[in-house]
């Protein structure tokens, strides 16, 4: 009887070690756009399940399955669901996806506004052809590695940001391009230059954001593929609502509005003369991880919001 004793004590801590916290996370969203272009109405929905698990040390892990996102569109627009896999280890975090959409490591490179920026860094949050991700903070440094499951070298890039001899800098390269900008404190606000070469054009820029009477002025001149633009904005509140206006050398002025309006609902209103578009939308939180959006956008590609006219009901918990 001891010596069961002794067995079962021993089974129960060890048992009681291995055991590790398990949480559950999702979302969901039900979207209706309506007719539109001659489009017809039509209902979009998809969803996400997360289960993170951690041993109370220095490893963790999460599996994320997302359904196929379901459209009664006639074109049967959507996406294909599936899973994926989250490590995080003491020298970095590895994730495999088996439907993509993962973050292209380029994207850690920040251009100046003109220049060309990087094709890779354009997919910055959702890229189909990236299923695997390795990223590594070392000190000040964060570092990142992506690519296909195949580690086809023109799938893969590499990123990096972080501060060093006191400078914020960003990096990012994908095949034969690469850019590169350091940015820091001078004139009372912050100066970027950036540099980069996409496929046979060299591009160059440079930012200053300066603090004025409340406000912040922004002014960026760029060489982008032989062609010198410039671009300005100033940013500042008004009535407790924050706005931005920005002209460039094309003629083109932009108005971008934000404010939190009664009953605690998020209002966004943006503007250009390009072709007179414009976007606004409203938001509000339900509570309980709910929130609708109704939001309407003239934009020939998606800003913050959808093109078109929608309404959406998303749901996180």
């Amino acid at each position: 009887m001891k010596k069961l004793l002794l067995t079962t004590t021993a089974l129960a801590a060890m048992t009681g070690a291995a055991v590790a916290d398990v949480s559950w996370s999702g979302s969901g969203s039900i979207n209706y756009k309506t007719a539109d272009n001659g489009n017809e109405a039509a209902f979009t929905s998809d969803a996400e399940l997360v289960a993170s698990m951690s041993t109370g040390g220095a490893y963790a892990g999460s599996v994320s399955i997302k359904a196929a996102e379901h459209s009664t569109a006639a074109d049967g627009t959507g996406t294909a669901g599936g899973a994926a896999v989250t490590v995080t280890m003491p020298m970095g975090t590895l994730t495999v996806s088996d439907h993509g959409g993962l973050a292209d490591a380029a994207s850690s490179y920040s251009s100046v506004s003109g220049m060309t920026g990087l094709p890779a860094a354009a997919a910055s949050t959702s890229d189909a052809n990236t299923n695997v991700s390795v990223s590594a903070n070392l000190g000040d440094i964060s570092a990142s590695f992506s690519s296909d499951t195949n580690l086809d070298s023109d799938n893969s890039s590499f990123g990096a940001s972080g501060s060093l001899g006191g400078m914020d800098f960003t990096f990012g390269s994908a095949n034969d391009d690469m850019g590169l900008s350091l940015s820091g404190a001078a004139l009372g606000g912050t100066v970027t230059v950036a540099v980069e070469e996409t496929g046979t054009e060299s591009n160059s820029g440079l930012s200053i954001a300066i603090p004025l009477a409340g406000s912040t002025v922004t002014l960026n001149v760029a060489d982008a593929a032989g062609d010198d633009t410039w671009s300005a904005k100033i940013a500042t509140t008004v009535n407790g609502a924050s706005v931005t206006v920005g002209s460039n050398e094309a003629g083109t002025t932009t108005v971008d509005v934000s404010a939190t309006i009664a009953g605690g609902a998020s209002f966004v209103a943006d503007f250009s003369t390009a072709a007179s578009n414009s976007e606004y939308g409203v938001s509000y939180d339900l509570g309980g991880g709910a929130t609708f959006l109704l939001s309407h956008s003239e934009f020939a590609a998606a800003d913050d919001y959808a093109v078109g006219t929608n309404m959406k009901l998303s749901f996180a918990f």
